[in-house]
């Protein structure tokens, strides 16, 4: 039977009059890495603190471990781990002392945590820098070391915060090896990202989050499946009003961007054919790019939010009644093409 090591119902916060969490219900299990997707400001790292016992959320129910963080902080902290998104150490510190520090701070035995220390240091790929001093660190390295930090006291559960942010492809990658050991290990982890690749390259599961609450759920593929079969077609330019309506009534089972050149269709052989027709045709579309490819987690969020996991969640910043609904960006489009269309 598969044991449940989060689960969330209901679960409500604010700060003053915003409402930051709404409605939040997810459930995470053991040996999983758990994905909470969405842009800035879409509420990821309020409910990671919520889970980890950082700050009391307002309404719902929060069980970690068996435990409610609000009342059994304690005994939670004991059996989890946090990177957090910045590297909470003395920059004067080795890399060495600085996870012996962590190790006496939860209580690991002198002899156990000698052991512990060159495990780690293995695990995230620093045993050749232990001794140096972690101002001297890459900003990949220290990204590595807050989670050995995490990881000292041998938690059950391991969450981690953004933790690839600002690194290069080489460093990111780095990160992500030593996620996916973490995963060969047993350990359970719940990451927050808003890097689509991340989450669908590491992700058994993910919540994609938009203005504070979770707009779809499920594994990368069930989740591209919302999209249903067929590919993307992507424009390097925006689609004009008129060539989204012709494109409209080619495939009018699709869906069409305009302001950002993509269309969504099953059968993208007569698109095509059309759009190179009207790129010939018409010398102002001379030098656009068109890609076919599959559906990405970015298409999906993008057919849910109306808009791109690269814009910042501005509703989660602004009082309730400016809210907008979800999928109000997409159905409004819609509204007006077909009403053009009549």
């Amino acid at each position: 039977m598969v044991e449940e090591v989060i689960v969330v119902n209901g679960l409500w916060h604010r700060y003053g009059r915003r409402d930051v969490l709404r409605g939040v219900d997810f459930t995470v299990c053991r040996g999983e890495i758990f994905g909470l997707l969405g842009p800035n400001g879409a509420g990821k790292t309020t409910l990671s603190s919520v889970l980890t016992s950082q700050i009391r959320y307002g309404s719902g129910r929060v069980s970690v471990l068996g435990c409610d963080p609000c009342r059994e902080t304690g005994r939670l902290r004991r059996r989890i781990g946090l990177a957090a998104h910045e590297l909470r150490t003395s920059p004067h510190l080795t890399g060495r002392q600085a996870l012996k520090f962590q190790g006496r701070l939860y209580g690991v035995g002198r002899r156990m945590l000698e052991g512990r220390v060159v495990e780690l240091l293995g695990l995230v790929g620093l045993e050749g820098w232990q001794d140096d001093l972690i101002r001297t660190y890459s900003d990949g390295m220290k990204r590595r070391l807050n989670i050995a930090l995490a990881l000292v006291h041998d938690p059950e559960l391991v969450f981690l915060d953004e933790p690839t942010v600002g690194l290069d492809p080489h460093g990111r990658r780095q990160v992500w090896r030593v996620i996916w050991e973490l995963k060969a290990k047993g350990k359970t982890v719940l990451l927050t990202t808003h890097y689509m690749e991340e989450a669908e390259v590491l992700c058994d599961r993910i919540a994609l989050m938009d203005n504070g609450g979770i707009a779809a759920l499920g594994t990368p593929r069930e989740l591209k499946e919302h999209l249903g079969p067929g590919k993307i077609i992507e424009l390097g330019m925006d689609c004009s009003p008129e060539m989204a309506r012709e494109i409209f009534e080619l495939v009018p089972d699709g869906r069409v961007f305009s302001d950002r050149g993509l269309i969504a269709t099953r059968n993208p052989e007569p698109v095509l054919q059309h759009i190179l027709k009207r790129f010939v045709s018409d010398p102002g579309y001379g030098g656009a790019r068109i890609v076919v490819r599959e559906p990405s987690l970015e298409d999906v969020f993008l057919e849910l939010t109306g808009r791109s996991l690269g814009e910042d969640s501005k509703d989660s910043e602004v009082a309730g009644k400016d809210r907008k609904k979800p999928h109000a960006g997409t159905r409004s489009f819609w509204r007006q093409l077909r009403h053009s269309n009549e």
